[in-house]
């Protein structure tokens, strides 16, 4: 098997466990010396909220969501942001190549087995984006591990999160609306929200509005970076 990044082959070693316990074989799709540029969050006294690494305790973005808007983040993130998942995005969300839409596919696979929701959905594409893209790339992202539910519809922006400083993206009014399946759910089920990448929080925030004012408690989200 060949890294989906940069072409380098992948042992994909057995272990023990996985070969007499039938232990279920997660693939990996990147290599060691890609695996090397990543920054994991874990174990890095995260914010208990929305896991910006280094923190030491409820970070200041956590707070200035509590006391200016009154809410409470429930976040966590596989990777800190860096120049090389800016370089994977550029690749994958900009020039549409799909096919890097499993490069990560162990390490989401390997937090879904130990965190479980009653029901997933994720931020969808606007259609313009999908249109342009040819296909979404959060849902891209996921629909391999999750049983995903699109809830959510999403109407174009002034412009694109990736184009805006903190202070627009913290202004970007609101962009969704909830679909009819919504309805469907029952309001004590566990919620996820799935997002590529975590900034400001003003997507994922707006996300957890719509389901909030649909009458659901327990909502938390996940991204692949933060």
């Amino acid at each position: 098997m060949k890294c989906l990044n940069c072409g380098a082959e992948i042992n994909n070693n057995l272990k023990i466990s996985e070969i007499f316990f039938l232990k279920e074989i997660i693939p990996d799709y990147i290599c060691n010396l890609c695996r090397q540029q990543l920054s994991p969050l874990a174990n890095r006294n995260n914010c208990p909220r929305c896991f910006k690494p280094n923190s030491e305790g409820i970070c200041s973005d956590c707070l200035i969501w509590e006391q200016k808007y009154g809410k409470i983040n429930c976040h966590q993130a596989l990777f800190e942001y860096n120049q090389f998942i800016h370089s994977y995005f550029k690749l994958y969300k900009r020039y549409g190549d799909v096919l890097l839409a499993k490069l990560f596919y162990q390490d989401i696979k390997n937090w879904s087995l130990k965190n479980h929701f009653d029901v997933v959905t994720y931020v969808p594409a606007s259609q313009s984006h999908f249109e342009k893209r040819g296909f979404d790339p959060v849902y891209e992202l996921y629909a391999d591990i999750f049983d995903l539910k699109k809830l959510l519809f999403k109407i174009d922006a002034d412009k694109p999160q990736a184009q805006k400083n903190r202070l627009e993206r913290m202004q970007t009014p609101q962009t969704f609306f909830a679909l009819p399946e919504i309805n469907n759910l029952q309001k004590n089920q566990r919620i996820l929200i799935l997002d590529d990448i975590y900034t400001t929080g003003r997507t994922l925030m707006y996300a957890h509005d719509i389901f909030l004012s649909h009458g659901f408690k327990n909502i938390c989200t996940f991204s692949l970076s933060r």
